[in-house]
């Protein structure tokens, strides 16, 4: 059986026998991998410890022509991010990137954007100065441009011209996830007599979308936190988005807002 060796990062794992562990892994250079670690759980297998969540691994593993499952044969810690399970809201902010990428994944598909994408996620969390769930948002913006479906929030995503609010006071702007995002009037006007579904969206939430877009991570540093009311409908704009584009239910949404957002 021909061998393979990948940096990986582990997405799902499930207990197999007494022993041993199915691994559902993304990898740098293979995309999403399914692995059988046997023995995994003997005090004495190499294996013992190493398949946590979060921490960057190099796997060594068999591929047969016969079966869609490696076997692994090896493996050994290159990361170690420990300070990720120390603290309950890092915890669930890196468990909700971890999903996302999971359902992102596609086996067999090599994406090494995603992979650095979710490695990077992981760091930036983990860094005691930086705010997880900013870092969580950011992660999810820069995923959906890699993925080519990024929220158009400036011009309209239909005819690429002035999307001007459409309400009276100008703090709402038509939006649509089906269109791909903001829409101008006449826009949503067509989009609406074809059966799709136009709603509206503040217009703050969108200007903070498109800032957040378009900083860099040590730009994002330097942001003044969000009021909280702000963020959370900026959470919630996302979320949705993914879950329509991503065609699942994300079960780690919604996350509690971090502290350093509530001003």
């Amino acid at each position: 059986m021909p061998r393979i060796t990948d940096k990986v990062l582990v997405l799902r794992r499930f207990p197999f026998g007494e022993t041993s562990l199915i691994l559902h892994v993304l990898t740098e250079k293979h995309g999403r991998v399914h692995l059988v670690a046997r023995g995994a759980f003997r005090a004495k297998s190499p294996l013992c410890g190493l398949l946590d969540f979060f921490d960057t691994l190099e796997l060594d593993w068999a591929q047969s022509k016969r079966s869609t499952m490696g076997e692994v044969r090896s493996g050994r810690l290159v990361t170690r991010r420990r300070r990720l399970t120390q603290d309950l809201t890092r915890y669930r902010t890196s468990l909700a990137a971890l999903e996302l990428g999971s359902a992102a994944a596609r086996e067999g598909l090599p994406d090494p954007g995603l992979y650095h994408r979710l490695e990077t996620c992981f760091d930036l969390v983990g860094v005691p100065e930086r705010d997880p769930a900013l870092e969580l948002l950011s992660f999810d913006l820069d995923l959906l441009r890699g993925l080519g479906i990024a929220p158009v929030v400036e011009l309209c995503a239909a005819c690429a011209g002035t999307a001007a609010p459409v309400d009276a006071g100008g703090a709402r702007a038509a939006f649509s996830a089906g269109a791909g995002g903001r829409l101008c009037r006449k826009c949503a006007i067509g989009a609406r007599a074809q059966g799709g579904r136009v709603g509206t969206l503040g217009v703050e939430v969108l200007s903070a979308a498109s800032v957040l877009m378009r900083r860099s991570v040590q730009e994002r540093a330097d942001l003044p936190p969000m009021p909280e009311e702000l963020f959370r409908g900026l959470r919630d704009f996302v979320d949705r988005f993914l879950e329509y584009h991503l065609e699942t239910k994300l079960r780690s949404r919604p996350l509690p807002v971090a502290a350093s957002q509530a001003t």
